[in-house]
């Protein structure tokens, strides 16, 4: 039932976008920044009802997601082998956009119908959106892209885009124009830190151009296995080659040409595509990241470059199979070419979650998948060991410390349901758990925030001081088995590879 009273719509944080004189809708909680909670708190506004989260339609969205983005793969391969001049397998286009095509799929479904369930139970009588003529929502690469999905302009942008998609609303629409702005960057968080990172890495390079000159063209590639550096020497050893701990370089950064983009496109009929379908194929080649596009090329010819062995035994990796788009399409060549591809489990959730996408494409793409024990009877899982614990004898405890609670950080903005408004149930959960402690238990306790819960603006820190003001918290700086050896109780809320 539609409520009765017209309320503004806000869709992001970004107060911008705001109306402060009038009632107002706020699309989620992540509108609501809780370091800004003195001037929503003072506003005349509701929180749209969350979406995705109703019983079984996690289930459901997630397998619709699946089944599009499985379409959507054969579609886009065979654009990009015509435009690339290739022709090159599913699994090759796989490995290297697998991944980042299920998260786009899933965010497209997220935001249409948040948004279109928002318009069918709220009446509204307009929102704002960033002025967009020279703003596009693609990104370099991967990496980027699930950053973009949790900042406040990308989002406002794209929901601007499924407004004009949907049905012609009587509402309002504002426009706020982003000046100079034309994309979404990743800020550095410490600029001191961020140039000794740069220094260290290519100081890295250096050395590894330098001792790749003892390796062979036929040595094993092993890359991010997982494995502590030294038993990752151990294994090249016993495989008899020259040791190296092989980097990948970062890509060459491409801008978007909008109107190669407006050139290529997918069957969009609307007698075989509408609605969510529709819109999903439209916006493919405005988000598709240019990496895989007009970067394609230069990624080439950086792996053409690169001292890689020519032709690896096998390729092994637990890291580089997601993000890393040097590696991918080093993989994705030398898979097609007949190189056996393994992948190793990487942290937690893998064979216990059923949304674990990563899951799925890391079997389908690899030869073998190694796990940290567990088989389903797949053929490709190979039950094996946890590679985090490999020369770990012995972890420290203090029968005398206190209660260590271990705690998550908000996930990104990349799935089918709202989660936000899940996590602030998470949240909740900690803080009973907290309270129902008795006095002299809570005194001795420490709250260990995630070591990237900056990053996503759910502001930990102040809800834990505001709820319980005497805690102590740990804000992620430490490592953790310092943390277990000066504990004598350690609480894991949540399923990690710490746990």
């Amino acid at each position: 039932m539609m409520s009765s009273k017209s309320r503004y719509l806000i869709t992001t944080a970004d107060e911008r976008t705001w109306k402060f004189n009038e009632p107002v809708l706020f699309l989620g909680d992540w509108c609501c920044r809780y370091d800004r909670k003195k001037i929503w708190q003072l506003m005349d506004a509701i929180v749209c009802k969350p979406y995705g989260l109703e019983l079984g339609e996690k289930e459901r969205n997630y397998a619709y997601v699946k089944k599009i983005t499985e379409e959507l793969l054969i579609d886009l391969s065979n654009i990009l082998n015509e435009y690339h001049g290739t022709n090159h397998k599913i699994r090759y286009w796989r490995i290297l956009l697998g991944h980042w095509l299920f998260r786009y799929v899933s965010v497209i479904f997220n935001r249409y119908f948040t948004l279109e369930h928002c318009l069918n139970q709220y009446k509204i009588s307009g929102t704002t959106v960033f002025s967009r003529t020279h703003y596009h929502l693609a990104t370099p690469d991967s990496d980027t892209f699930v950053w973009a999905c949790d900042d406040e302009i990308w989002n406002n942008v794209l929901y601007g885009k499924i407004l004009e998609f949907l049905p012609k609303l009587n509402l309002s629409v504002d426009y706020y124009d982003l000046g100079d702005l034309n994309s979404f960057r990743i800020k550095s968080t410490n600029s001191s830190l961020s140039w000794k990172k740069h220094l260290k890495r290519a100081l890295k390079f250096k050395f590894m151009h330098i001792i790749s000159f003892f390796s062979r063209q036929t040595d094993a590639f092993i890359i991010r296995d997982y494995l502590p550096s030294k038993i990752e020497i151990k294994l090249q050893m016993s495989l008899r080659q020259v040791p190296i701990l092989w980097l990948s370089p970062q890509i060459i950064v491409n801008e978007p040409d909008q109107n190669l983009r407006d050139r290529i496109s997918l069957n969009l009929s609307r007698s075989k595509y509408t609605g969510f379908e529709h819109f999903v194929r439209t916006m493919l080649f405005d988000l598709l990241p240019t990496c895989y596009l007009e970067g394609y090329e230069s990624i080439l010819n950086q792996v053409k470059n690169l001292p890689w062995p020519d032709s690896p035994k096998f390729i092994f990796t637990s890291n580089s199979f997601d993000s890393d788009e040097v590696f991918k399409l080093y993989a994705a060549e030398k898979s097609e070419q007949g190189t056996p591809y393994y992948i190793g489990q990487h942290g937690n959730n893998y064979g216990t979650y059923k949304f674990n996408y990563s899951e799925t494409e890391c079997v389908e793409n690899s030869d073998k998948f190694l796990t940290w024990g567990w088989t389903d009877g797949r053929s490709k899982c190979i039950p094996a060991f946890n590679f985090k614990m490999v020369g770990l004898s012995h972890i420290s405890w203090d029968e005398k410390g206190g209660l260590l609670l271990v705690e998550v950080c908000l996930p990104h903005g990349i799935e089918t349901w709202d989660v936000n408004s899940e996590f602030e149930k998470y949240q909740n959960d900690q803080f009973i758990f907290v309270k129902n402690l008795p006095k002299m238990i809570q005194q001795a306790l420490t709250v260990r925030l995630h070591p990237s819960f900056l990053r996503y603006k759910w502001f930990e820190n102040l809800r834990w001081k505001d709820k319980s003001p005497f805690i102590k918290i740990e804000y992620g700086y430490a490592k953790i088995l310092n943390l277990i050896s000066k504990s004598r109780l350690v609480v894991f809320s949540y399923d990690s590879t710490g746990l």
